[in-house]
């Protein structure tokens, strides 16, 4: 039995869906030293904690432009999207995993300056 939207937040969910899902499948293609560079490319890498990584990582996702009201977070099963109380979890590739746990002394990986 097919179930019916319930209302407009129901109606507005699949092209989230389908953007972040795209977005989260992009990413995950990529090898996780080519990650960080591209989610770090405009930030202050030596303020890199594991919150930042995640805030980052997150902002990184949402960039496909499709929000729509819906919250992003970090969830054990991968990618939580939340809405009202609307709530869904779409997994985690493993090179998010990756750049997540780098330890301080990966922090620099692709910095090309000289001391």
């Amino acid at each position: 039995m097919a179930v019916l939207p319930h209302d407009l937040t129901d109606l507005r969910l699949a092209p989230v869906v389908l953007a972040v899902d795209a977005r989260i499948e992009e990413l995950g293609r990529l090898d996780a030293d080519v990650l960080a560079a591209q989610i770090e490319r405009f930030r202050d890498r030596s303020s890199a904690t594991r919150d930042r990584r995640e805030a980052w990582l997150l902002a990184e996702v949402a960039s496909s432009g499709e929000g729509s009201g819906w919250a992003l977070s970090l969830d054990d099963r991968g990618i939580r999207l939340t809405h009202d109380q609307h709530s869904f979890v779409l997994g985690m590739p493993s090179n998010f995993g990756v750049y997540l746990s780098r330890s301080e002394e990966f922090e620099t990986v692709g910095d090309t300056s000289s001391s």
